[in-house]
């Protein structure tokens, strides 16, 4: 077959594509939980954690985590999500069954050592020493959940797995993005990547009372955007030099997901300001309600049938979604202002400080601090209902506006995907939450007072994968080289015409190549 026959095939074969139904979805995505708690129950048997310089963490993590969802997402399995989780579950209960049974009993009870001691002929901590920021170290676990790695690095892993599987016929293709209206998993994945960013987004409005002026915090988004946008241009000129197959209804001739990425954060830094006046939620609801609003009068319209003549017609689709994908940002930023702190109402009270008078009474300012004091414990259990609320109030409005005829658009972010992508992440969330909960040693200080006792040993409640953790620290370089393999892949073999166990041999090769250099770069922080 000739060069061009190819590529109009391959962009048929990713074209046109209905999505498939949000049941299916949550039923494969759910594998994602299920090997989080088969990897909570083994770690300690394995004893991954006591050497992770050895090949053997690397491998046992990949089977476990990362080969489980590659085969939910790919055919047979991938028709059979609920038999998947099923086995799984089993295979959850008898190793935790197996593991108390060889676990000794206690010698003696364990009492959580503490280093903070009230002075003499008090009882409570004073109120200023309890609000003072901990060292840099302390602070950087407060605000570093292993539930959340394993949430942001699943959604990695995923996506890394999506971008090559779709051009494969392995790859079933309801779960390929929807031409124009419908849910996909893939659909799903680029909404979910935005949230995560939005929810790392609010890492810098919890670490300090002071906030620098806000063409400061504008110049550095836009520095950190840089690099983002570079990529999108760099994947502009390699997808037109080569002659790369091309999706343009996806975001346009030229936009890119990455262009979109690089954008929304700039915007989400102007809408912090706000939220000294309303809650990020809010805001996000507003922007996405007015943004309907232009879609329901003539953008929509516009949008999916204007003739590619100009830069705006041929890029349409990436500038019209814009405002559905900052919506979704700002949602995922609202999401971490709960999750990331000890308590989910810790901003509230960092928000109530910031806000203090200098003229105010020495007794309320008092209050204010012994309020603050209590938000530096963990509470998970407080945390677990808060999400679980969320996630519950996202899937009725979604059920709500699929009753009234709405119907979800990935390629527009309308209303209902922007509902549909916060009721999934909270509802994850909440399920990573509470495998982190069922994971936990009572007898432990993670759910205790975190500043007490910071340098508690690992346990698979209070630490992450090693890969995740590998992950999540180059997350943004690990996705460009899965963008990279993902076309050498493409131009070194017609991939839609592969056997299903040919495609399935490069996918786990694939996945353990992009691994394999998260774990190389996993003492680097590197910056793109």
């Amino acid at each position: 077959m000739s060069a061009s026959s190819y590529k109009e095939a391959k962009e048929a074969f990713v074209s046109g594509q209905t999505g498939g139904s949000v049941t299916r979805i949550n039923c494969v995505c759910l594998t994602a939980l299920t090997t989080y708690a088969l990897w909570t129950v083994l770690s300690p048997q394995l004893g991954q954690r006591a050497n992770t310089t050895s090949i053997r963490v690397p491998t046992y993590e990949f089977l476990i985590l990362v080969v489980p969802l590659l085969l939910s997402l790919t055919s047979p399995l991938a028709s059979h999500p609920l038999k998947l989780n099923l086995f799984l579950g089993s295979l959850i209960l008898l190793s935790r069954r197996s593991a108390h049974a060889a676990r000794p009993p206690a010698l003696s009870p364990v009492v959580p050592q503490r280093t903070f001691s009230p002075a003499p002929g008090t009882n409570k901590p004073d109120a200023a020493a309890a609000t003072a920021a901990p060292a840099a170290a302390t602070t950087t676990r407060l605000f570093l959940k292993p539930f959340v790695t394993v949430y942001r690095a699943h959604m990695m892993v995923m996506t890394v797995i999506c971008i090559l599987a779709v051009d494969f016929r392995v790859f079933p293709r309801e779960f390929a993005k929807a031409e124009t209206w419908g849910t996909s998993v893939m659909d799903l994945g680029v909404g979910s990547f935005v949230f995560g960013a939005g929810m790392v987004a609010a890492l810098p409005l919890l670490r300090s009372l002071e906030q620098p002026p806000l063409w400061v915090l504008v110049r550095e988004s836009i520095k950190k955007s840089a690099g983002v946008i570079a990529l999108g241009l760099v994947r502009v000129l390699m997808v037109k030099g080569t002659d790369y197959p091309e999706h343009a209804s996806e975001y346009g001739v030229h936009w890119n997901f990455f262009f979109t990425l690089g954008i929304v954060p700039v915007f989400g830094t102007l809408c912090d300001r706000l939220a000294r006046y309303i809650d990020h939620s809010w805001l996000a609801i507003i922007i996405s309600i007015v943004h309907q609003l232009f879609l329901d009068q003539s953008l929509q319209y516009w949008a999916l049938t204007a003739e590619r003549t100009t830069f705006l017609t041929r890029n349409r689709e990436g500038i019209v979604s814009l405002p559905g994908y900052l919506s979704i940002y700002l949602l995922g930023t609202a999401t971490g202002l709960y999750v990331l702190p000890p308590d989910p109402y810790f901003f509230d009270r960092l928000q109530a400080l910031r806000s203090t008078s200098t003229t105010q009474s020495a007794e309320k300012q008092r209050v204010k601090e012994l309020k603050m004091a209590k938000a530096w414990k963990s509470k998970p259990g407080k945390l677990a209902s808060v999400l679980g609320s969320y996630a519950a109030l996202w899937w009725g409005l979604y059920a709500i506006l699929k009753l009234t005829g709405w119907v979800v658009s990935r390629r527009l972010a309308n209303l209902a995907y922007v509902v549909w992508v916060a009721a999934f992440n909270a509802s994850f969330l909440f399920g990573y939450l509470v495998v982190n909960m069922w994971a936990s040693d009572p007898s432990s200080s993670s759910t205790s007072d975190l500043r007490a006792n910071p340098s508690a040993p690992p346990s698979p409640s209070n630490s992450a994968p090693a890969i995740f953790d590998a992950i999540n620290r180059n997350s943004l370089v690990v996705f460009l080289v899965a963008n990279l393999l993902t076309g050498l892949v493409n131009v070194s073999m017609e991939s839609m015409y592969a056997s299903d166990l040919v495609a399935m041999l490069v996918l786990g090769t694939y996945c353990a190549a992009c691994v394999a250099v998260a774990w190389a770069l996993r003492k680097k922080r590197l910056r793109v």
